[in-house]
């Protein structure tokens, strides 16, 4: 029997017609596809547009708190989408970004990884479903890193992630330019995610701004801000990766956050 797959799209203004395109078009049928819009305008456009589809793609409306972090505000977004679906009855979580695409295949070749996530950044990550229940409650934590902490926590629970055995695509140009403000949200995020200082300072060869990501580590540092959950193993975990090499992860490669990947890792290359 084929398995049920929920796909869930969050986006603020971008539309999503190829990301939802690429997931009707694959080899294994996506049974389900919901799309949390953060644009009242886009989201009106959006539902006439697949009114002939409305059984298969349904759109949520979530007006986004601009005043909370990008990570935090995406997983606010996902868990009103998912409040009203009964999960349990799929077999699979596939959350796609709206810039990514997926080719035919994705899900097919991806699910012979037989990991219980599958996937290296959080554009594209497909879940077990009983391993979202039970680990996340069904939920995705509300935090500004949502998806390196989705993986993280898998990893230090020692849950199987693998990368992808496909890669999706990315439609945006990867390398785009953002404020110092991001750069410094997403040191005070890799903190609280548990990064030691080595692999943070290493970021900045990937991208001249993380100079930003470093100062906001170090704020984060002196002020002594609330860790999450995964903060002692993932620390614990990047020691042994320096000392014995990239494979000293217990269960599988590391993950690679959205927030330290280099342009060529976020296209999947």
């Amino acid at each position: 029997m084929a398995p049920r797959i929920l796909a869930v799209i969050p986006t603020l203004a971008d539309d999503p017609t190829e990301t939802i395109e690429s997931l009707m078009r694959q080899t294994v049928r996506v049974s389900k596809i919901l799309v949390a819009v953060g644009s009242r305008a886009l989201y009106q456009k959006l539902i006439q547009k697949y009114a002939h589809a409305a059984e298969h793609v349904e759109f949520v409306y979530v007006r986004p708190n601009l005043r909370d972090p990008l990570g935090k505000r995406v997983a606010a977004a996902l868990n009103r989408a998912l409040s009203g679906v009964r999960l349990e009855t799929y077999d699979y979580l596939l959350k796609v970004d709206a810039d990514a695409v997926l080719p035919e295949s994705f899900i097919e070749e991806n699910l012979k990884a037989g990991a219980e996530c599958v996937g290296k950044s959080g554009y594209a990550m497909l879940l077990k479903m009983d391993c979202f229940i039970k680990s996340f409650g069904g939920r995705f934590a509300e935090v500004g890193a949502e998806d390196s902490y989705v993986m993280l926590k898998l990893l230090s629970e020692g849950r199987s992630v693998k990368p992808w055995v496909l890669p999706p695509k990315l439609k945006r140009r990867s390398g785009a330019r953002h404020s110092w403000r991001y750069f410094f949200a997403r040191g005070m995020e890799l903190y609280k995610l548990g990064y030691e200082p080595v692999h943070v300072v290493e970021t900045v060869r990937h991208d001249i701004g993380n100079l930003f990501t470093v100062v906001g580590y170090v704020t984060a540092l002196l002020r002594r801000v609330e860790r999450y959950d995964t903060a002692y193993w993932v620390f614990r975990a990047q020691l042994k990766r320096l000392v014995y090499g990239k494979k000293s992860y217990p269960t599988g490669p590391a993950p690679v956050p959205a927030e330290t990947a280099s342009p060529e890792e976020k296209a999947g290359s």
